[in-house]
């Protein structure tokens, strides 16, 4: 009989563009911006079809008809108004949304790679000679010297030695551990994961942010649920 653990497909590599630090806070100026942008474009197509349907009811109301009259033609106007609307922009807004979206697709690997100071802390120093030596000196370390050179490679601020201390670290059983990988990580690139996570999450956000709207704006109504979700999500 099959070994069940064999079966198991492996997790497909996340393939995509690994965005730096400085990219990834101009790509979250320019989604905050998008989305801000239609968010305007959104405001202003709504003022003009309240316009269309004020109008209506004036005319209704100079004619001498009741407010109830007067109400029921401004919802007829308003919802004729919003058919119109919404068909004649649908190019304009989506060629906004579309862009925020790609935006925010395009984050998979860097969103992988960012995942955690760990992960970030294992490609420091990555094929140099430098990250192979600390290896061979790293390798045959006991419990006193690891903590010695964890405190000095923070002290230091050396992100390839820490590498090098989280690698053998890492390999041994977990009760022979003398340091840990997570403090170390922390300590060494935490602020710099942060950051990158940031940004991710500030393009992510926009990009829903500009696709909550344009549902509100084209269903005529507000989504609750969805704003309600999205507040969730940006305070994580």
């Amino acid at each position: 009989m099959a070994d069940p653990a064999h079966d198991q497909t492996p997790d497909p590599i996340t393939k995509g563009k690994l965005l730096g630090s400085a990219e990834l806070v101009s790509l979250a100026d320019f989604a905050a911006k998008r989305a801000e942008k239609l968010g305007k474009t959104i405001d202003t197509l709504t003022a003009g079809i309240e316009a269309r349907a004020a109008e209506v009811a004036g005319s209704l109301a100079s004619a001498g008809f009741d407010a109830r009259a007067q109400a029921d033609a401004a919802a007829k106007a308003r919802a004729k108004a919003r058919v119109e609307v919404v068909a004649n922009s649908s190019e304009v807004r989506w060629a906004e949304i579309k862009q925020l979206v790609a935006a925010a697709e395009g984050l998979a690997l860097t969103e992988a790679l960012y995942a955690s100071p760990q992960a970030v802390l294992t490609r420091a120093g990555l094929g140099t000679p430098e990250r192979t030596d600390f290896m061979k000196q790293v390798a045959g370390a006991g419990p006193a010297e690891m903590r010695q050179l964890a405190a000095l490679a923070v002290a230091t601020k050396n992100t390839v030695l820490g590498a090098a201390l989280q690698s053998v670290n890492d390999r041994l059983p977990r009760r022979d551990r003398a340091i840990s990988s997570a403090e170390l990580a922390e300590a060494l690139v935490g602020e710099e994961t942060r950051a990158v996570q940031s940004a991710i999450a500030a393009i992510k956000t926009a990009a829903q942010r500009a696709i909550n709207a344009n549902r509100e704006f084209e269903a005529g109504r507000v989504r609750p649920v969805e704003r309600v979700k999205l507040a969730l999500n940006s305070k994580e």
